[in-house]
């Protein structure tokens, strides 16, 4: 059968689509089953609907004497509403029925947050209202009410399932200590795109409360002294909360903090980043000050060790307000969790789903949508989760002009962002499908994200690293188990199914876990595998407890053998490891390690001292080894910058490890294109063209010695630094992905990361008494960030001005801020229409449309500029 050719924008409601070849009845009941699986009854029929009843939970609570006590609630439907009890209607909508509610049950004055027993300032109540929290659950309730949390003088760490309400006991108890103590708190969290997320959503909780709290987000890619020291409450990454806590020791400012929030707590164990989060852990333990730990995650498994570990009382709980019904799917048939036959999926004769797997996702997300629900579903890598997309659009129903309509506009909100439309997106996203990784930027993602949560998009196809780092939940989730050859880790299987359900719009969640015959058995173990026991990861990470020493011992936090032995004790290593022996030779190891790379001296009195070269890896963030590295690298660089060009100071702006892959031939490529200068500073540097050119053409570099290790370094941070290069002198993102072949997201992420390490070295460089190099750093790091050249960093200060469009503007004669602020905002719309990525013409009524949003830009644009320009010239009046 030929492919069906994706129409025009302008032409998608009037295409004929494809269709599987299935109907309400398609996945029939099996006669051993006693629920229905597929597409079920549509919403608002005449079939059966009502609320699910609550499965049962088991929940324990605990001091930090580690007994647990486990107490077996009722099955009955918890309070608070506004955080997913759900209303009527939809139980039989995705294919699943459940019988309605017998009984209503009472309203429990107990869980208003209202309650004298919460002690909350009414102010807070009122902010958690305005955005429809009023109540919270039973276990939400019982978890507080352990003896000392609310008064701040009690550690806590808990668990519940996503989507459980989590968070919110976290946000309680840090809240109320910040508005009753004025100490400030920090949320750590594991991912930039959750820091924004909690930065919005705390923002808006504490909107109007007064005196003001004040939130700030924070994370690498950011400057590091973007006014947090004024904040009250911090949101950030791991490395950006460790860091402000060295700052914090450094300056002695450790009394103003009242409490860290530690969401994702099972990222301790994580063998690239967890060992910061111990070692973050282990210094606020070993402060012994009155800071209250909360910590938070779905998949703990060993909760009274972690406890016993942050001192801390613990509660657990596998409550979900919204049920979750999971199956395995394999040759075309749905199974539940007794291993019953639960439906059938009939064997499609198009040659498209022809494979098992491939029908049984297409059907599940047909039936799903069909009734109006949306689906995530979940794919081994980027390339499978756009080809899966791609097919799902050829199966997706019909929708009315109004829905069509705004999924035009979501794609020309893609086609206006600096990255210009993703081709594969204007294709999917008109039949509701969108694809969701880390290879898109983070506008093209965000769009993707707000016209799912509109329900404009119906169905997700991502990676699993979505699960944990974006909150998109579905009332259907569908699972390729497998990444590559491997089976998923049970945690990240548990985060993947964890987002079936979404409070407030679904009455369940469905996990379907869809995979061939033949790997039936490894996932039904993989369902029923327990959760492994989180554990330090300090000793597995190359110079883990090497940088816990030395930002100990850089912060003055402990410098003498005792000191030292009473910070171990404060690790998870030493909670988890019974041989303490071998853990004293792995610090004794750690600390020899640090004397011989001159990082530490000893006093003489059986202490340590941090070097010049400590101190700056320390305040810097960096690792000791990244430290050694950097100081040669800077050093040479010193002796004889090369400053005919930027090629030299971009060089060092680029990270030391997690870079970009070598591609060998466009680095051969980018060599034989260098000018005469910038070949001098190539060869400074340490590039061998030769060395390039035979793996070009396919030689091996083994990287089986520390010199071939630099080798490879050195020549992946310059690989790297030609594509910053591209991106400074403002060449398009989207121009530098195809140039050097890969996807835009990464680049943009890698301008992100450098521009991070661009100011992290320029921290370093203060540190080290090397001004003039900290100067230079942190200018670049602004054009990173920027994509810009220096004539332009005055105009991209304003909203919606990024690199393109100012060059744009500034081409037009408009070079300042204060020509922007002297200007008609209507005659800055063809300016802004000359910088769209769509110059051609558009049909009539979509140019007005364009036109109309561009006219709200340039006046935000102007009245921007003038505020700009009027605090310019208090200033100068100061002055």
């Amino acid at each position: 059968m030929d492919r069906q050719r994706y129409p025009q924008l302008k032409d998608v409601t009037n295409q004929p689509m494809k269709r599987p070849r299935v109907t309400a009845g398609s996945l029939a009941t099996s006669s051993s089953s006693s629920s229905a699986v597929g597409l079920g009854t549509p919403p608002n029929s005449s079939g059966s609907h009502g609320q699910p009843k609550s499965l049962p939970h088991r929940k324990s609570v605990g001091q930090n004497n580690n007994a647990q006590v486990p107490v077996q609630s009722t099955p009955r439907q918890q309070g608070g509403p506004q955080q997913g009890g759900g209303g009527g209607g939809g139980g039989g909508g995705g294919g699943i029925f459940y019988p309605k509610l017998s009984t209503i049950p009472r309203r429990n004055e107990n869980l208003q947050l209202s309650h004298p027993k919460w002690g909350l300032d009414p102010q807070f109540v009122a902010g958690l209202k305005n955005l429809g929290i009023e109540e919270i659950y039973e276990w939400q309730a019982e978890c507080l009410s352990i003896p000392g949390l609310l008064e701040g003088e009690r550690n806590l760490v808990y668990t519940a399932p996503t989507s459980a309400g989590k968070s919110l006991v976290a946000e309680i108890l840090m809240i109320k200590k910040v508005m009753e103590t004025q100490t400030k708190a920090i949320v750590v969290l594991p991912y930039i795109s959750i820091v924004t997320e909690k930065v919005k959503f705390l923002r808006r909780v504490v909107d109007g409360i007064t005196p003001t709290i004040s939130v700030v987000g924070l994370h690498g890619g950011l400057k590091s002294a973007s006014g947090w020291q004024e904040a009250d409450v911090i949101v950030c990454t791991i490395e950006k909360a460790n860091t402000i806590l060295n700052t914090y020791l450094e300056e002695g400012k450790t009394g103003n903090l009242g409490s860290v929030v530690f969401d994702e707590l099972h990222m301790v164990e994580d063998g690239q980043r967890g060992y910061i989060l111990e070692v973050l852990v282990a210094k606020l333990l070993c402060l012994q000050l009155n800071i209250q730990l909360i910590g938070m995650s779905a998949t703990l498994s060993n909760i009274s060790e972690v406890a016993a570990w942050l001192q801390a009382s613990f509660y657990n709980s596998t409550y979900r307000p919204i049920p979750l019904r999971e199956y395995i799917v394999f040759e075309n048939e749905v199974y539940d969790e007794h291993d019953r036959v639960a439906a059938h999926i009939p064997v499609s004769q198009m040659k498209e789903l022809k494979d098992p797997v491939t029908n049984a996702i297409v059907s599940l997300v047909y039936g799903c949508v069909v009734e109006g629900y949306s689906a995530l579903v979940f794919c081994s890598t980027r390339d499978s989760a756009e080809k899966r997309a791609r097919l799902l659009g050829q199966f997706m129903p019909q929708v009315d002009d109004d829905i069509a309509e705004k999924r035009r506009d979501v794609i020309r909100e893609l086609a206006s962002t600096p990255s210009g439309l993703d081709r594969e997106l204007e294709r999917t996203v008109p039949y509701g499908v969108a694809f969701h990784h880390a290879g898109l930027t983070a506008e093209e993602r965000d769009l993707i994200a707000d016209a799912y949560d509109k329900g404009l998009i119906k169905t997700i196809c991502c990676t699993p690293t979505m699960a944990a780092g974006v909150n998109l939940p579905a009332r259907r989730v569908i699972i390729s188990p497998r990444t590559g050859r491997d089976l998923v880790s049970p945690a990240m299987l548990r985060q993947m199914r964890g987002r079936a359900g979404r409070k407030g719009k679904d009455t369940v969640g469905e996990s379907y876990l869809c995979c061939p015959k033949i790997d039936r058995d490894a996932v039904k173990e993989l369902l029923k595998c327990p959760l492994p026991r989180i554990k330090s990861a300090m000793p597995t990470e190359k110079g883990g407890l090497q940088r816990a020493m030395l930002e100990v011992i850089g912060t003055h936090l402990a410098t003498s053998e005792y000191a030292i032995n009473e910070f171990i004790q404060c690790t998870l290593l030493y909670h988890t490891t019974s041989d303490r022996e071998s853990l004293s030779e792995l610090v004794n190891s750690a600390l020899e390690s640090l004397i011989s790379t001159k990082m530490i001296t000893e006093d003489g009195n059986g202490g340590y001292e941090p070097s010049a070269i400590g101190l700056a890896t320390v305040a810097s963030g960096f690792r000791p080894e990244e430290g050694v590295f950097l100081h040669r690298e800077l050093s040479r660089a010193l002796q004889a910058f090369h400053l005919e060009t930027d090629l030299h100071i971009i060089y060092n702006t680029t990270p030391i490890y997690g870079m970009q892959d070598i591609n060998w031939k466009k680095l051969r490529d980018g060599i034989e294109g260098l000018d005469e200068s910038d070949l001098r500073t190539a060869l400074f540097i340490g590039i061998n063209p030769g060395l390039v050119n035979r793996m070009a053409q396919g030689g091996t570099l083994k990287l089986d010695s520390d010199e071939n290790k630099e080798k490879h370094q050195i020549h992946q941070r310059f690989y790297v630094a030609l594509m910053l290069r591209d991106l400074i002198n403002e060449i398009p993102v989207l121009h530098v992905a195809a140039k050097y072949e890969i996807a835009r997201g990464f680049v943009q992420t890698l301008a992100s990361t450098c521009q991070g390490f661009a100011n992290t070295t320029g921290i370093f460089c203060k540190k080290m008494g090397w001004n003039n190099l900290a100067v230079l750093m942190i200018h670049y790091a602004t054009r990173l960030d920027m994509g810009i050249k220096d004539d332009l960093l005055d105009l991209v200060r304003l909203p919606w001005v990024k690199s393109y469009t100012a060059r744009i503007i500034h081409n037009a004669g408009l070079k300042t801020i204060a020509a922007i602020a002297a200007m008609d905002e209507q005659k800055l719309v063809p300016i802004l229409r000359s910088a769209q990525p769509i110059r051609s013409k558009l049909p009539e009524d979509e140019e007005a449309k364009l036109r109309d949003k561009l006219r709200k830009r340039a006046e935000i644009i102007v009245k921007a500029a003038q505020r700009l320009h009027e605090q310019e010239q208090v200033v100068y009046l100061d002055e």
